[in-house]
């Protein structure tokens, strides 16, 4: 901490302001909370912080500061821009061109937006027991280059102590889906048990057997084109939102669209 005394005060200030903050039900609530505390000391304008989605590998937005999350894509690529590049090198980097980068490109484009982000944006991976967490993305407090160094090692303090509060959201988020998902998965077998139930009662076990068709595979596409065609029309056909809604990778629900010949407007 000896490079950090020119600034003592204000830093241990709201470091033991941001410690005693009580948690909240929501991630976002608490980050908002911590960044409240650190713009009293610090000139903090904007913040983002994504959680690494360990089921489909990716970075999902879960709170931000400065700028409304319903302004930002809802996710990124973990190896995808300098954002990656943090995460994979386990190491806080910095983002000089909003517009290269992967996440904010199409945020860029938006003056009125750029306007509330103050670029570079300094980038702090969060890793805990060398797997990555998530990654925090925040405006520089001097924005002097010289000074990016004393803001990156405040960074990681900030990051060591927000850390297991983080890990505690995801802990009992992963609770709460896997209790909702146990319920929902009993609940749709219920309806399904029931619906082919009613299909193979209407159905002439010989005629299927004369017939050579393959019925289990009919069944699985039609389920699948229909339950696509849903959360692609949910989602006002946002590929990358839909395939967030199915649990499955991009890649996967552009293979599915094109092989179940899905029209999309």
């Amino acid at each position: 901490m000896s490079d950090l005394n020119q600034r003592s005060n204000p830093e241990l200030k709201s470091l033991f302001e941001i410690a005693i903050l009580p948690l909240k039900e929501k991630l976002q609530d608490y980050f908002l909370d911590v960044m409240g505390k650190l713009s009293s000391y610090f000139p903090i304008q904007y913040s983002a912080l994504l959680i690494h989605d360990i089921k489909n590998d990716f970075l999902r937005l879960e709170a931000t500061y400065g700028v409304e999350k319903k302004s930002h894509p809802s996710c990124c690529g973990l190896k995808d821009g300098v954002i990656g590049k943090a995460i994979d090198a386990r190491k806080p980097m910095l983002i000089q061109n909003l517009s290269q980068e992967p996440f904010y490109e199409e945020m860029a484009k938006k003056k009125s937006i750029i306007e509330k982000i103050y670029p570079p944006l300094l980038c702090m991976p969060l890793i805990s027991e060398e797997r990555p967490i998530g990654i925090m993305t925040i405006n520089s407090f001097i924005n002097a280059c010289e000074e990016f160094s004393s803001d990156f090692q405040f960074l990681m303090v900030l990051n060591n102590l927000l850390l297991p509060r983080i890990e505690r959201y995801i802990k009992n988020e992963s609770s709460k889906a896997s209790i909702k998902s146990r319920s929902n998965s009993y609940f749709l077998d219920e309806i399904l048990e029931e619906k082919l139930n009613d299909l193979l009662n209407k159905v002439d076990p010989y005629v299927e057997v004369k017939g050579k068709m393959s019925l289990l595979n009919d069944v699985v596409s039609l389920v699948e084109k229909i339950l696509i065609q849903a959360a692609l029309k949910k989602v006002d056909y946002v590929q990358t939102t839909a395939s967030e809604l199915l649990g499955i990778n991009r890649n996967t629900l552009r293979k599915k669209v094109k092989d179940l010949k899905i029209k999309i407007p």
